[in-house]
């Protein structure tokens, strides 16, 4: 039985969504660092701030608790340094958009240098939240390009992201309707897997649609587009 593909898309993407953001957020925390001495706030605003976050992070439709939330980043400008890739993440869940897009311009500023190609990535993502495909699949583009035959170190990537951004590209072919890019990007996908069966593995294995694998998606999207 084929697989519709737009839901197949949509579910592609929304799955790829959990290495958007979310991923660069230790990075962003770990350039921050807290000074508990001299002016400003003290231990106990912190130890207030950190428990509004946890609060809201474990209920972020509660809007008294994001209330909190902001109250206390008034207070602690800092605790918004460390969390705002999180908090970016949770308010792209909950369709809180501009103020998400906010967040998240500055989480991925702040990690450019040390990560660039999971920048571009990500970058990407917030182009496919805003539905902007055209412009989402030329940074793809481009993003592979840049990584060219480096993507298999991970300081520049890794070969996982390069296969994430395969996967995107594909995607967005379909979401733009444009069979023969979709076909030839399928194709490349499904060449670079069988390179590497242990990366295929690990790869494939975060997807599935219906009990039906990624793999035989391709397969039958393939024939469907022949």
């Amino acid at each position: 039985m084929m697989i519709d593909a737009a839901k197949a898309v949509e579910w592609f993407q929304q799955k790829q969504r959990q290495i958007l953001i979310g991923s660069l957020s230790c990075l962003a925390g770990a350039a921050i660092l807290f000074g508990y001495l001299g002016r400003g706030p003290t231990p106990i605003n912190y130890a207030e701030a950190e428990l509004a976050f946890a609060q809201w992070k474990s209920s972020p439709l509660d809007d008294r608790l994001y209330q909190s939330l902001k109250e206390a980043i008034r207070i602690v400008p800092s605790i918004e340094k460390k969390y705002e890739a999180v908090i970016a993440q949770k308010l792209l869940n909950t369709d809180r958009m501009e103020e998400a897009l906010v967040l998240a311009s500055r989480a991925l500023g702040r990690v450019k240098k040390e990560a660039p190609y999971h920048v571009i990535f990500a970058e990407s993502s917030l182009l496919i939240e805003q539905g902007k495909f055209q412009q989402a699949l030329e940074n793809a583009v481009a993003l592979k390009e840049q990584m060219g035959g480096s993507y298999g170190c991970e300081d520049k990537g890794g070969s996982l992201l390069y296969l994430h951004n395969l996967l995107r590209i594909a995607c967005l072919q379909g979401a733009l309707h444009n069979r023969p890019g979709e076909k030839v990007a399928w194709e490349e996908l499904e060449n670079f897997l069988q390179k590497d069966n242990r990366l295929a593995r690990v790869f494939l294995g975060n997807f599935s649609f219906s009990n039906v694998d990624l793999a035989h998606y391709i397969a039958e999207r393939k024939q469907e587009l022949s």
